[in-house]
């Protein structure tokens, strides 16, 4: 039976809203009250789930995936809801993700397939394209000397890229990335949000046309790789298919837009660091680990108790919904020092932005490369940028996901590089 409100001690229960506008605003600050309090602590809104912010905890669930369940299966054989990994309460629009909310040999098999194609060596091949998409994205705007650095940068890029390798048109790209922008920034009680969640049928029949065609005329994307895999001698279903193809997608177009963004963001208020990033491009690997440390982009992601365990002193019971937070782990002083600076040359830095486990996030290769090409395109064609603080927007409301909407800014103008448009 799971744990019950009733049955916690007073010292472990907090009354804490991670979907409050005002938790979002100071997410870092609140986690850590939280960890000082209680490292795993229970959370009596929502019905009620446990929170789980201290560094050796969170690594715990996300190694031990047999105890602490990623997939989504609220009407499983054994009586357990299994709530996925989207979040508490998870939003009832969103599909089940088709990589990261299933568990057991099926996602072991999935991601023995699919790991070659995020492979160091094949992002590697990617690498031109990334750098040619960076500098044409520029040339738009640089002769003006301004430009929003998110509409017109940060997203775009991951945007034509992961529309390029699953097989979508790049043309959409602005389609896309509006779309789930729209589905971030607002709050999830909003009339914005209700509307930009309306359109996720579209977006899925979309996914399915696209399927459909590559299974009547496979070409070298993603999606054709997809409808033509077998997973224990059987090919995917159309289910599976569009399942994965609505993970990764959503996966693709905003995390690295969002952590690229928040990096010029901070770099635009602290000029110092910034020179030493130009000065130091030795620095941009150690930089871009402390960066997905510090801002841990994909913030809180929810599990479910898949059997009685004690965690942190806690005893946890079987049916068990919870929250861990990645922001509280990697800002966690028992780990890192002066965990909530930026220390860009950082050592040893063990953070958890991409989980761990089998089910570490299958991309972190693709980000990573994709964040560096973005910061150095920055840094040299519009070095001297300055952001207009009252234009920026940050997402409110979505303690699953840190990001900003936009982000205007001016810089000396430039020469245009000439490059060819390559999508």
């Amino acid at each position: 039976m799971p744990t019950r409100p009733e049955d916690v001690r007073p010292d472990v229960a907090i009354d804490v809203d991670h979907h409050s506008v005002e938790f979002n605003l100071d997410e870092v600050a609140a986690t850590a009250a939280v960890r000082q309090r209680c490292p795993v602590a229970y959370d009596t809104r929502y019905g009620g789930f446990w929170f789980v912010t201290g560094y050796d905890e969170v690594a715990t669930v996300a190694r031990e995936v047999a105890t602490f369940a990623h997939k989504y299966e609220p009407e499983a054989d054994d009586g357990v809801c299994y709530i996925g990994d989207i979040g508490i309460p998870r939003p009832p629009e969103l599909p089940a993700l088709g990589v990261s909310e299933v568990d057991g040999p099926y996602h072991l098999e999935l991601r023995r397939a699919l790991n070659p194609l995020f492979s160091p060596p094949a992002v590697e091949r990617q690498r031109e394209f990334m750098e040619r998409a960076a500098d044409w994205f520029v040339d738009q705007h640089i002769e003006r000397g301004a430009m929003d650095l998110v509409l017109d940068f940060t997203s775009t890029v991951p945007a034509v890229l992961t529309l390029r390798m699953l097989g979508l048109p790049c043309e959409d790209w602005r389609y896309y990335t509006d779309f789930f922008h729209s589905t971030k920034v607002h709050p999830t009680s909003s009339e914005e949000h209700d509307r930009a969640a309306a359109l996720i049928p579209v977006i899925l029949d979309g996914l399915a046309e696209l399927a459909a065609q590559r299974r009547a005329a496979p070409t070298d994307d993603l999606c054709s790789f997809l409808v033509r895999l077998e997973v224990d001698g059987s090919p995917l279903s159309d289910e599976q298919v569009l399942a994965i193809l609505w993970n990764l997608v959503s996966g693709g177009l905003d995390t690295t837009t969002a952590l690229t963004s928040w990096t010029l963001h901070h770099l635009a208020g602290h000029p110092e660091v910034r020179q030493l990033l130009i000065d130091r491009p030795d620095l941009h690997a150690p930089a871009t680990e402390e960066y997905l440390r510090y801002y841990s982009i994909n913030q809180t992601l929810a599990r479910t108790v898949a059997r009685d365990v004690e965690l942190g002193g806690q005893q946890l019971r079987r049916g068990d919904p919870l929250l861990v937070s990645w922001l509280g782990a990697n800002h966690d002083p028992a780990q890192f020092d002066r965990p909530d600076e930026v220390v860009v040359d950082r050592a040893d830095n063990r953070h958890l932005a991409f989980g761990l486990g089998p089910h570490r996030c299958i991309g972190s290769h693709l980000a990573r490369t994709m964040f560096r090409v973005m910061l150095g395109t920055v840094l040299r064609r519009i070095p001297d940028y300055a952001v207009d603080p009252d234009g920026v927007r940050e997402y409110l409301g979505n303690p699953a996901m840190t990001g900003l909407l936009t982000m205007p800014a001016t810089f000396t103008p430039g020469p245009v590089v000439g490059v060819e448009r390559p999508f």
